[in-house]
């Protein structure tokens, strides 16, 4: 089996070189790592990544904590933040490894999986898995903001209260006075984010916040955003009386959108709907088209990655990075 000295010495360079050109830890020309691309596949050479991990006591892994639906399904914010986490990463070297248990439900299935660091999306009130991470030194950047609010611990994200505020106040200045939101789960930092951010805008407009009907997704009960729009909107429509529905994503407005069409409503003539999230495909090819809110979640990620990177570097990196949100404006609101 041919070794790493066999191609260094064929292709006339040294062992780093040849390291360099499969780990990509240091830019080689063009030239030099055509050239030993060439001689490792001649010689059938290919890099042992176990054992490069002991000899540099690095895995070159980051771990994505991202826990998906219980359908199993992607959602295009998660597909464009995990494009962003990538693009960044491997320009580095490093292998993404994806882990989607939901173990904020279930702490047992807390992983320590062999990874040089961590990026972990949606952060729990008071989460036990940020000090998790910091009794095992490994390093951590949240996408999300963590609870209580730390300066040591590292995170991207979204001016989320702000935005909610944005939403709120389109929304009224367009004459509604009665909003049903159907917000994250309870427990998460967003969550309580949006919360505020509305109820700033109903204070603004001088408008009491008990015209707005909150309501939390919850695993236990919802096996889908889709679902929870849905048995939601249904569950709510004759027991309060409301203009406008603020949904946590796209993927629950597809469910507000099928409980309207059931109960005979006509979008935006009898109800005005806004997402926290932006689907641009799907946004454009619902009818009518889905005013939205862009989180720029490839920016995040690849935000998250790049920190993280820095961080793997130097422990005692602290960053803390707000990602722009913009409201796009499409037909599914009007005004009263």
């Amino acid at each position: 089996m041919a070794t790493i000295d066999d191609v260094a010495k064929l292709a006339g360079v040294s062992k780093g070189t040849v390291s360099s050109v499969f780990s990509k830890k240091r830019p080689i020309s063009q030239p030099v790592t055509d050239r030993v691309l060439s001689v490792a596949k001649e010689l059938g050479y290919f890099p042992n990544h176990i054992a490069r991990s002991l000899a540099i006591k690095k895995t070159m892994i980051v771990g994505l904590k991202m826990p998906i639906s219980k359908a199993g399904n992607l959602s295009q914010f998660e597909i464009q933040m995990l494009n962003g986490v990538i693009k960044e990463c491997t320009k580095h070297g490093y292998r993404i490894l994806l882990d989607t248990l939901p173990e904020h439900d279930d702490l047992t299935q807390f992983s320590s999986d062999p990874v040089d660091g961590v990026i972990m999306l949606n952060p729990r009130k008071h989460d036990q898995r940020i000090e998790r991470y910091e009794q095992m030194r490994i390093p951590l950047v949240l996408v999300g903001r963590p609870d209580p609010l730390d300066s040591s611990i590292s995170y991207v994200d979204n001016d989320n209260e702000q935005l909610a505020y944005e939403v709120g106040n389109y929304l009224l200045t367009q004459g509604h006075r009665s909003i049903l939101f159907l917000n994250a789960s309870s427990d998460m930092t967003v969550s309580v984010d949006r919360v505020n951010g509305l109820k700033r805008a109903f204070d603004v407009q001088g408008t009491p916040f008990h015209n707005a009907k909150v309501m939390n997704f919850d695993r236990k009960h919802h096996a889908t955003p889709t679902e929870y729009g849905y048995i939601s909107m249904m569950q709510s429509h004759q027991k309060i009386p409301f203009t406008a529905v603020v949904a946590d994503t796209d993927r629950v407005a597809l469910g507000i959108l099928r409980a309207t069409r059931e109960l005979g409503m006509e979008v935006p003539r009898d109800l005005s709907i806004v997402a926290l999230s932006n689907d641009v495909r799907l946004a454009e090819e619902m009818t009518p088209k889905l005013t939205s809110v862009e989180l720029s979640a490839e920016m995040l990620g690849a935000e998250a990655g790049r920190i993280l990177i820095q961080k793997m570097i130097d422990p005692q990196t602290v960053e803390q990075c707000i990602v722009d949100a913009q409201l796009i404006y499409r037909e599914s609101c009007r005004t009263l």
